[in-house]
């Protein structure tokens, strides 16, 4: 996972935000954060896809669980065996966060 690219997330967004394709957030959590990318569901509820939670390690963070709803079958992978998987879709995430906001490093 590129640090370079969290620290930039982590300064520009903050909780829940509307942008222009779907919903972008990210909250602390405990030993760390949850980032996601949500979509609207039927009833007005919001669907991750994904949502990733990094654990805090230091001045670092790493993903350490990721769960996307909006896929068939439903994701839910963790890093004990899937933890390329996570880290590539991570690096993903972050992107999509510093297209939308068109942030650069």
């Amino acid at each position: 996972m590129d640090q370079q690219k969290w620290l930039l997330v982590k300064a520009n967004f903050d909780g829940t935000e509307d942008l222009a394709d779907g919903y972008y957030r990210l909250r602390e959590v405990d030993g760390g954060y949850q980032l996601a990318y949500l979509v609207a569901g039927p009833c007005g509820d919001k669907n991750p896809h994904p949502e990733i939670t990094l654990r805090q390690e230091g001045n670092q963070v790493r993903p350490i669980r990721l769960r996307d709803t909006e896929t068939s079958p439903i994701l839910n992978l963790s890093e004990k065996e899937d933890a390329t998987t996570i880290e590539e879709l991570t690096d993903q995430l972050l992107n999509r966060f510093i297209r939308i906001k068109k942030l650069s490093i």
